[in-house]
């Protein structure tokens, strides 16, 4: 698992224009259910124990989702405990591959057993760094052609810190990865959504530590062609430019836990609490517009889920929210959010042993209803 002084210089990393359009429209998916019996947010048991896995990647954060034209699901995941379950039940206390990636049936099958880690030449971490000690972690992605593109923050083994963000296609016909230098970001990590219109544009959201805050966020967007994935223009208040440095702030949430997607015609954003350790919090916020650029205005003040988790009284840090639109039946769409144990609270590695469920993430699912959506 990641330590928590790491995860908290992460977290601040990670951190690191309301003018009237018309909202591009992404691809439109055609499995929307048309029924609905909840009325507040709950957690998907089934799609919550599909994370409990005891071969591949057994224990993990990020957990990303692609969905693929052929019906199929790819999962995007970080740090991971690969194939490395002791009899117990518990693996090692700490992880030994940075990415690892799975393919989901196209039924959605939440049966664990189902679905099996994506390998090139026999390596399941298949985003990886030409230079040595560096590392890549994936983020949100979507799929042009039969690639998968994602941005991959590379980071330094060495000092935890962010080094570089690249694009990183996934050939889904071989597991090959080919990469594209992105433009000077100007330190706005571009890992918090990514969105494929039917204008021919990718809609990518990013986040930056606002300034004498703790732990805010101010947040960002960009798009690139689908046919030029290294053509960057960034929203600059009233159209788009080539400069990431007059980009302008969309909102500013109360945390770097930021995905934003695209929800039966609206873009859904959720965030997490700011929280760095044990009991910070259990609050995550939502908000939807029909803008790519504007209208979440309510994103720190709506409150649309409590985590319920506990150990010995105590709450997890949890981070790294992720909305899954291709989860929609019944009118409610899913997300997850990933919990890195109960420290300093509850001791997390005994006679180095790990309980792999408190680096798990979980998952649930938000009635449309509950965003107007």
């Amino acid at each position: 698992m990641k330590t928590q002084l790491t995860i908290g210089m992460v977290a601040t990393m990670l951190c690191f224009a309301c003018t009237k359009m018309i909202a591009p429209r992404p691809e439109a998916n055609e499995n929307l259910a048309v029924s609905n019996s909840a009325v507040a947010p709950y957690q998907d048991a089934s799609a919550t124990a599909f994370f409990r896995r005891t071969s591949g990647s057994i224990a993990f954060d990020g957990a990303l989702s692609v969905p693929l034209s052929n019906g199929k699901v790819v999962w995007l995941f970080n740090d991971t405990f690969y194939d490395d379950l002791n009899s117990d039940g518990t693996v090692p206390c700490i992880f030994n591959k940075h990415n690892t990636v799975l393919i989901q049936p196209a039924n959605h099958s939440w049966d664990p057993a189902q679905t099996t880690n994506l390998l090139l030449y026999g390596n399941p971490d298949l985003f990886q760094s030409v230079t040595p000690g560096n590392y890549f972690w994936p983020s949100a992605g979507v799929e042009i052609g039969n690639k998968v593109y994602t941005v991959c923050l590379e980071m330094s083994s060495s000092t935890g810190q962010l080094v570089n963000e690249i694009l990183a296609a996934l050939n889904e016909a071989d597991n090959t990865v080919s990469y594209t230098t992105l433009p000077d970001f100007n330190g706005i990590d571009f890992t918090k959504g990514m969105v494929k219109n039917l204008d021919g544009y990718v809609y990518v959201w990013g986040g930056k530590l606002k300034p004498n805050t703790i732990g805010q966020c101010d947040v960002y967007v960009a798009r690139f062609p689908q046919n030029s994935p290294g053509s960057w223009t960034f929203w600059n208040g009233t159209s788009w430019g080539t400069a990431a440095a007059a980009a302008a702030v969309i909102v500013t949430a109360p945390s770097g836990g930021i995905s934003v997607s695209y929800v039966n015609t609206k873009y859904v954003m959720i965030v997490t609490n700011f929280n760095m350790v044990c009991d910070g919090g259990t609050a995550i916020y939502g908000a939807a517009s029909s803008s790519p650029v504007s209208g979440w205005d309510a994103i720190g003040t709506n409150v649309i889920y409590n985590i319920p988790d506990r150990l010995q009284g105590h709450t997890p840090f949890f981070y790294t929210p992720c909305i899954h639109p291709e989860f929609n039946a019944n009118n409610e769409f899913l997300f997850t959010y990933c919990i890195n144990t109960y420290q300093p609270c509850v001791a997390a590695c005994n006679n180095n042993k790990f309980d792999p469920d408190i680096y798990r993430p979980r998952a649930v699912r938000v009635p449309f209803s509950v965003l107007n959506l």
